[in-house]
C-alpha cells in the first residue's frame, strides 16, 4: 500500500499490532513513524495534534467525544476489530482538506474468503494495582461493568424544578430546598476496595457464502476489556513566577496525589457485503463502541494561597469522584459500481451516520483544609464558589451525516500508459448539543464543619434545620447545609457545522518512471454556535477555500521511489472555541473564553521522501517536510481580564519542519542464521515555532525580560522514536516481539503570565510479547507492558530547577492469553 500510494503514507496492520500486543488503535498508532499519543487517546502526527489531524472510519468522518478537543479519542477502537490503520501525511483532493499533520483512516475487518471463527481471552495483573486493598473506588451501578451508568448517578427525580435561592420566610421555597438537598446520595469521597485482575475477551465470526445465488460476505466481532490502575505516589503542584528578580517559582499548592481508575470497553462490529454481479457491490457496516471510566482521587498537602484566606500552616485536602461514559454508534452504507459502457468508469459512494455521546453524571468535588494545633484540629470549608462541595452533570451529543460520491475514469495516453481522472462531491453535517448543570452545597455562617463528610450530611445539619414557630428562631426558617443550583445558561450551547466539497484530480503517468497526481478541492464552510445566554453574540465562521495539491512520484528503480509534494490545507476552530463565553473548571484551573471572531488557519505543506523496498516486508525511507501556518489558532492570555483567563485567538504565523527516518529489515543480510529476526526502527526530528501575541508577550517579559517572542507548538515533540525486534518461526509457531517508544519533551499546558510553560517530560516505554501456537487451533500469548515503569511527569523549568506540576507511576502489567482459531 505504501509503495503504490499516491501520497506519503505510513501505516500499521492488524498483524503488526497483534505482535506488539496493542489493545486499541491509540496504542497501535504509536508504532507509526512520527506519531505520538497524548493522554493515551489523542494522536499527534509530526508534532501536530487536535485541529491538525483528521480521523475517518472506513473513509467516513468520525466526531470527537471531548467538548474541548478537535480530534477523536483513539482508545475507543479495540484492536481486534481492526484490519489496518493508515496515516496519509500529504493531501490529495479526494481527502478532506482540514488536516496538516496527517489523515488517519481506521479500517475495520472485512469478511474473509472462507469460514473463520476466533475466540480470545486473557487476564493480567499490575504490580502496584492488582489485589491492592487500598485501591480507591466509589459507588457503582449495576451496569458499570458494561461501560455505562444504570441511573445510579443520575439527577434525582425530585429535582424536576428550579431550586430557589435561600429564603427564610417562604414555606414553598424552603420545602423545595429541603427536598432537593436530601434527594442526592451523600457519597462525596472515595472508598477503599481491592482491585481485581484485568481481563479481556473477544469473539469474531466471518465467512463468504451465497445469498440468492450471489456472493455474500459477513464478519461479526465483539470485544470486551476491563482494567484497573492505581497510584499513591503522585504529586500535584501549582507554581507561579511572581517577579523578574525571583530566584525560583512560588508554590501555590503542593499536594500528594492518589488515584484509582477502572476502565471498561465494549465493542461490536458487523460488516456485510453483497455482490450483485462482477460490476456491482454494496456493503453495510455497523459499529457500536461503549466505554466507561470510574475515577476516584484524593489529594492533600499545602495550599497556602486561595483567595488570601489560607496560610502555610493549613493542610488542604480534596476528593474527586468522576465517572465518564462514552459511546459511538455508526452505520455506513457504501457501494462500488463499474460502468463498462461509460469508459469503464467506477462510481464509489458512501453514506454514513454517526452518533457520539459523552456523559459525565454526578462529577463530585469535596475540598476542605485543616489546622493542627497541639492536640486540636480545626477544619473549615472556604466559601469561594470553586472550593465549595459541588456536583456536576455534563452531556455531549453530536451527530455526523457524511455523504461522498467519487467517479474514477481510466483512459489510455501515450506509450500505452493508463491515466485516471477522479471527480467527486461530499457533504458533511455536524450537530452538537452540550449541557451542563452544577449543584453546590452551601451552609449558614453558624455551621461548623468538623472534618467528617458523614456529619456534613447528618440529618440535623441538612436542609431546613428549624421550622416556623421555633422559639429560638422567632418563627423564621433556618438552613444548615443546603443545595443551590449553580448552573449557568451561558455554559450550555448548540452548534452546527456544514461543509460542502467538490474536487477534481488526475493521476497522470508522464512516462514509465514519473507519476503526477494533481488537482484541487473546493470546500464551503458554515459553522454556527449559540450559547443559551442570548445576550452573547453567536460564534460564526463562513468561508470558501480552494485547496490545490500536487504529488509526484519518480521511480528511480523498480524498488525505489522519490516523492515530492505540495498542498494547501486548512484547520477550523471547534465548536467550543468559537462559543463566546467564559467557563470555569475546577480548583487550580484558569477560566477559558471562546472567541466568536476566530478565523480558519491556512497551511502550506511541502514534502519530500526517498523510499526503498529491497524485499517483501522490508522498507527503508528518509523524509523531509516543511509547513507554514497562516493565522494559526493558539491559546494565549487575555491580559485585560481580571482573572487572567485563557483566551483562544489567531496569531500571525507558525512553522513546522523536520526529518523522518524509517527502516524495516530482516537480519538475514548479516547471516542466514538470523533469517527469522526482523528489526524495525523509526525516528522523527521536528522543530516548530509559533509567534506569541503582543499583549501576552508584554505580560511574560514583565517578569522574564529575556523571554523569546516564539514558542514551540502546543504538544509538539522535538523527536519521536520507535524500535522493535521480532523473531518469527513458522515451524515452531513462535512469535516474540520487544518494542520501544519514546518522545521528546512537549508543552502540555500554556502557563499564566511569565510562569514557564508546563512540559510533559520524555519517558521510555518498553513492552514484550511472546506467542506460541499449540496444536492446530490454539495460540498462547504472554505479555509484559511498561517494563521500565517510567515516571509520568509534567513540570516547569526555571533557572535550572524543575518544579513538578504532576507526577506518578502506573506500574508494570503482565498478562496471559489464549486464542482459539478455526479457518
Amino acid at each position: 500500500m505504501q509503495r503504490k500510494s499516491a501520497t506519503v503514507m505510513d501505516g500499521v496492520s492488524a498483524e503488526q499490532f497483534s505482535r506488539s500486543g496493542d489493545s486499541d488503535a491509540a496504542a497501535a498508532l504509536t508504532r507509526v513513524t512520527g506519531l505520538s499519543i497524548e493522554g493515551s487517546k489523542y494522536v499527534y502526527v509530526r508534532g501536530l495534534g487536535d485541529r491538525y489531524v483528521k480521523t475517518s472510519l472506513n473513509g467516513a468522518e468520525v466526531p470527537g467525544l471531548d467538548p474541548n478537543r478537535n480530534t477523536v479519542q483513539m482508545d475507543l477502537f479495540p484492536a481486534n476489530l481492526l484490519d489496518n490503520l493508515t496515516v496519509s501525511k500529504t493531501f490529495t483532493p479526494d481527502m478532506p482538506g482540514s488536516f496538516s499533520g496527517g489523515f488517519v483512516n481506521i479500517t475495520t475487518k472485512d469478511f474473509p474468503d472462507r469460514f473463520t471463527l476466533q475466540f480470545s481471552t486473557s487476564i493480567g495483573v499490575n504490580d502496584q494495582t492488582t489485589f491492592n486493598g487500598k485501591f480507591l473506588s466509589s459507588n457503582r451501578g449495576k451496569t458499570d461493568w458494561l461501560g455505562f451508568d444504570d441511573g445510579t448517578r443520575a439527577v434525582p427525580e425530585e429535582i424536576n424544578f428550579e431550586i430557589p435561592f435561600e429564603s427564610s420566610t417562604n414555606a414553598d421555597r424552603a420545602e423545595k430546598i429541603d427536598r432537593a438537598t436530601n434527594a442526592f446520595n451523600q457519597e462525596m469521597a472515595p472508598v477503599r476496595a481491592t482491585a481485581p485482575v484485568n481481563h479481556s475477551h473477544s469473539f469474531s465470526l466471518g465467512n463468504q457464502t451465497e445469498l440468492f445465488g450471489r456472493q455474500f460476505g459477513y464478519v461479526v466481532g465483539l470485544s470486551y476489556q476491563r482494567s484497573f490502575s492505581y497510584y499513591n505516589n503522585g504529586t500535584f503542584g501549582l507554581w507561579e513566577l511572581t517577579s523578574k528578580d525571583a530566584e525560583g517559582l512560588l508554590v501555590e499548592s503542593l499536594l500528594e496525589d492518589e488515584r484509582g481508575v477502572e476502565d471498561v470497553s465494549l465493542g461490536f462490529l458487523s460488516n456485510f457485503s453483497f455482490k450483485f454481479n462482477n460490476n456491482n457491490k454494496i456493503s453495510l457496516n455497523l459499529i457500536r463502541n461503549q466505554s466507561g471510566q470510574n475515577s476516584s482521587r484524593y489529594l492533600n498537602g499545602i495550599f497556602p494561597e486561595t483567595s488570601g484566606v489560607y496560610d502555610n500552616r493549613a493542610i488542604f485536602e480534596s476528593r474527586a469522584l468522576h465517572y465518564t461514559q462514552r459511546a459511538l454508534s455508526s452505520a455506513q452504507l457504501k457501494g462500488e459500481h463499474l460502468l463498462p459502457g461509460f469508459m469503464n468508469s467506477t462510481i464509489n459512494w458512501l453514506g454514513s451516520f454517526t452518533l457520539s455521546q459523552q456523559d459525565e453524571p454526578d462529577l463530585r468535588f469535596f475540598a476542605n483544609d485543616y489546622f493542627v494545633t497541639g492536640t486540636d484540629t480545626a477544619y473549615r470549608i472556604q466559601p469561594a464558589a470553586y472550593t465549595l462541595p459541588a456536583r456536576f452533570f455534563r452531556d455531549l451529543d453530536e451527530t455526523n451525516l457524511d455523504i461522498k460520491v467519487n467517479i474514477t475514469t481510466p483512459f489510455k495516453i501515450w506509450n500505452g500508459l493508463e491515466a485516471k481522472t477522479k471527480f467527486g462531491a461530499a457533504a458533511l453535517r455536524k450537530d452538537r448539543a452540550f449541557r451542563e448543570n452544577i449543584y453546590r452545597y452551601r451552609f449558614t455562617n453558624e455551621y461548623d464543619y468538623n472534618g467528617s463528610i458523614l456529619d456534613f450530611f447528618a440529618p440535623e445539619n441538612l436542609g431546613v434545620v428549624s421550622q416556623p414557630g421555633d422559639p429560638e428562631n422567632d418563627g423564621l426558617y433556618r438552613y444548615g447545609v443546603y443545595l443551590q443550583d449553580g448552573s449557568q445558561r451561558t455554559n450550555n450551547y448548540d452548534g452546527d457545522e456544514t461543509i460542502y466539497a467538490g474536487y477534481g484530480m488526475i493521476d497522470l503517468p508522464v512516462n514509465e518512471k514519473l507519476r503526477v497526481v494533481t488537482g484541487a478541492r473546493v470546500e464551503v464552510t458554515d459553522i454556527y454556535v449559540e450559547s443559551f445566554n442570548k445576550s452573547l453574540n453567536p460564534g460564526e465562521l463562513k468561508q470558501v477555500d480552494v485547496l490545490p495539491s500536487i504529488n509526484t512520484t519518480y521511480s528511480l528503480t523498480e524498488k525505489t521511489n522519490l516523492r515530492l509534494g505540495y498542498s494547501r490545507t486548512l484547520a477550523r476552530p471547534n465548536f467550543r472555541e468559537i462559543a463566546p463565553y467564559t467557563s470555569f473548571d475546577f480548583v487550580g484551573e484558569p477560566a477559558f473564553t471562546g472567541n466568536a471572531n476566530l478565523k480558519r488557519t491556512q497551511i502550506d505543506n511541502f514534502d519530500a521522501r526517498w523510499e526503498w523496498y529491497p524485499n517483501v516486508g522490508e522498507f527503508l525511507s528518509v523524509s523531509a517536510f516543511y509547513k507554514n501556518f497562516k493565522n494559526p489558532i493558539e491559546r494565549s492570555i487575555n491580559t485585560l481580564a481580571l482573572n487572567n483567563e485563557i483566551f483562544i485567538q489567531n496569531v500571525n504565523n507558525a512553522k513546522v519542519y523536520g526529518l523522518e527516518f524509517e527502516v524495516n529489515k530482516r537480519f538475514s543480510f548479516i547471516s542466514p542464521a538470523l533469517e527469522n529476526f526482523v528489526g524495525s526502527a523509526n525516528l522523527s526530528l521536528i522543530k516548530s515555532t509559533v509567534s506569541i501575541s503582543e499583549r501576552e508577550l508584554e505580560q511574560i517579559r514583565a517578569v522574564r525580560p529575556d523571554a523569546e517572542s516564539t514558542r514551540p507548538l502546543f504538544g509538539q515533540s522535538p523527536f519521536v522514536a520507535n524500535a522493535s525486534l521480532s523473531y518469527q518461526s513458522d515451524p515452531l509457531g513462535l512469535v516474540a516481539t520487544a518494542s520501544y517508544n519514546v518522545f521528546g519533551d512537549r508543552i502540555s499546558a500554556i502557563s499564566i503570565g511569565g510562569t514557564p510553560n508546563i512540559y510533559e517530560r520524555s519517558r521510555p516505554m518498553v513492552n514484550m510479547v511472546v506467542s506460541k501456537r499449540i496444536g492446530q487451533h490454539f495460540t498462547a500469548k504472554v505479555a509484559a507492558e511498561n517494563i521500565l515503569n517510567p515516571e509520568y511527569k509534567n513540570s516547569h523549568e526555571y533557572n535550572g530547577a524543575e518544579y513538578i506540576y504532576s507526577s506518578y507511576k502506573l506500574g508494570r502489567t503482565f498478562s496471559f492469553g489464549l486464542t482459539y482459531l478455526v479457518n
